[in-house]
């Protein structure tokens, strides 16, 4: 094995997004959850962040079959949970959480371990509070010459009235 080999190097961060059916008792909830944090630690993984499962209406049913029947949900507990894990143990935790009867559905995917949560970004926002008054003097004058070559006078809009009606008029005198 190569001396400067680490497994740190190996790590990956991964993100599970899971359906708990609605079945569940509310009560017994922590319990799912502790069971799929076990399943990451066990695994020698480190949660880094996760969001307590709400119950949620589904975008469309979803089927799942249980022993000989089939049984359809409109809704779904959904949490997740952010962890970092040796990328080569991945497919172990998706075959174990596979085999959980109380899981609906889930997905694993790689991300990051910064948080990715949008938020809106305001544009034009001057670095400096100089620049900040600089740039609303600047806003100002644009907003003031725009509403003064916006002003027409009532006498240009007379003259522009009685042009169309003239144009009008010849046209009417022409057919």
């Amino acid at each position: 094995m190569d001396e400067n080999f680490n497994l740190k190097d190996e790590n990956q961060i991964y993100e599970i997004g899971f359906h708990i059916l609605p079945s569940i008792p509310e009560e017994n909830l922590q319990l799912e959850i502790s069971k799929l944090e076990d399943l990451i630690t066990k695994k020698g993984g480190i949660i880094i962040s996760q969001e307590f499962p709400k119950l949620r209406n589904l975008a469309y049913e979803i089927r799942k079959r249980f022993e000989i029947k089939y049984l359809n949900f409109n809704k779904a507990y959904f949490g997740w949970i952010k962890f970092e894990i040796f990328r080569g143990l991945i497919t172990e935790i998706k075959k174990e959480i596979d085999v959980n009867s109380n899981i609906l559905r889930f997905i694993i995917v790689k991300t990051v371990k910064e948080n990715t949560i949008y938020t809106p970004k305001i544009l034009n926002i001057p670095k400096s509070p100089v620049s900040l008054e600089s740039q609303i003097s600047k806003d100002e004058n644009i907003n003031k010459e725009s509403s003064e070559s916006s002003e027409i006078s009532e006498e240009e809009i007379d003259k522009s009235i009685d042009e169309l009606l003239e144009d009008e008029n010849n046209k009417e005198k022409s057919d």
